[in-house]
């Protein structure tokens, strides 16, 4: 398979979705409260894309984060300000979505999420308000959309925000004083569910389903591909069926060699037909191995991208479960 010399990554490729409008809309009107009454076309027109945007106005030479990456690199995955259609033009919210491997980094992600709204805050300073000027912040919305969560999560969106409760006593303030932030996690599973926008990510974003079949699974949802969200879409089957190869060949080759050594100290005939199908067998495991790694999928993942029939998933479990103890 020839891939283009400009291909890039899957987590580039899906930083870029996340940036489409459609895809946008479609989060903001079934998880955000204040969009919920207006339909997908009149969000699309509040919504004001920022490109990138560094997550980090001043830089500290030398410093690194949690991942150990420069933070002159660090981005925004999707930065949006949005305003309302009753009110075009003046923002009213900032937005921004997050793509979150399970495995990624050291802390939780609602403790991302919380210095990704405060962030979102102290960047306002001088450009939506000033100092002393605190009931002109713009409210702040994270959403983070996890992969690879454990079973138990899949398919869940949890909120957090500010809300008042009363101690002692029944004072009540206007919500606008204090509902300036909120986070919002959505874990995405495997399986169809009753939320839209997590069917239409979990198709947009699953790399083992071939964009023909992304384009008939989102119909259900009456999900329309733009051309320049269908062209990401393409390029992130292609590059997925691309890394499956290479994986799957490097780890053929690997297997073959082994096997066929092994062949030649067993004996000539018993031991090359052994020593092809064990290394067959530790080709694809490598496979599977690389995908992990690459990839930051688990095994079960992997096998279905490798096409392995269910049956013979034990036999691999088993050999990770050895190479573990």
């Amino acid at each position: 398979m020839k891939i283009k010399k400009n291909k890039i990554p899957i987590d580039q490729i899906i930083k870029i979705i996340l940036r489409e409008k459609p895809v946008l809309s479609v989060l903001m009107k079934e998880l955000i409260e204040e969009y919920s009454p207006y339909s997908l076309r009149e969000i699309e027109q509040c919504i004001e894309p920022q490109g990138d945007v560094p997550l980090h106005s001043r830089l500290t030479p030398g410093h690194r984060n949690e991942n150990n990456e420069d933070y002159r690199s660090i981005y925004f995955d999707s930065l949006v300000y949005a305003s309302l259609p009753q009110n075009h033009g003046k923002i009213a919210m900032i937005i921004n979505l997050e793509a979150q491997g399970v495995l990624k980094g050291k802390s939780h992600v609602l403790s991302r999420g919380n210095y990704y709204t405060s962030r979102n805050i102290s960047m306002q300073v001088g450009k939506f308000f000033d100092h002393g000027q605190y009931d002109d912040i713009v409210k702040v919305v994270s959403i983070w959309i996890v992969f690879n969560a454990p079973l138990y999560k899949q398919g869940c969106i949890n909120r957090y925000r500010m809300r008042e409760e009363h101690i002692l006593g029944n004072v009540c303030e206007d919500e606008k004083y204090f509902d300036k932030q909120e986070i919002i996690v959505l874990y995405l599973g495997y399986e169809e569910n009753e939320s839209i926008s997590s069917n239409v990510l979990r198709i947009l974003l699953d790399e083992s389903m071939t964009a023909a079949k992304k384009k008939e699974e989102l119909k259900k949802y009456d999900f329309k591909l733009t051309e320049s969200l269908a062209e990401e879409v393409e390029e992130m089957c292609d590059y997925s069926v691309y890394l499956e190869q290479k994986y799957m060949e490097k780890g053929l080759k690997r297997g073959f060699e082994q096997g066929i050594e092994k062949g030649i100290e067993q004996g000539i005939e018993q031991g090359i037909e052994q020593g092809i199908e064990q290394g067959i067998e530790q080709g694809i495991y490598s496979s599977l191995c690389s995908l992990m790694k690459n990839m930051k999928i688990d095994l079960q993942e992997a096998m279905k991208l490798l096409n392995i029939p269910e049956s013979e998933y034990e036999q691999y479990f088993q050999m990770m479960n050895q190479v573990k103890e």
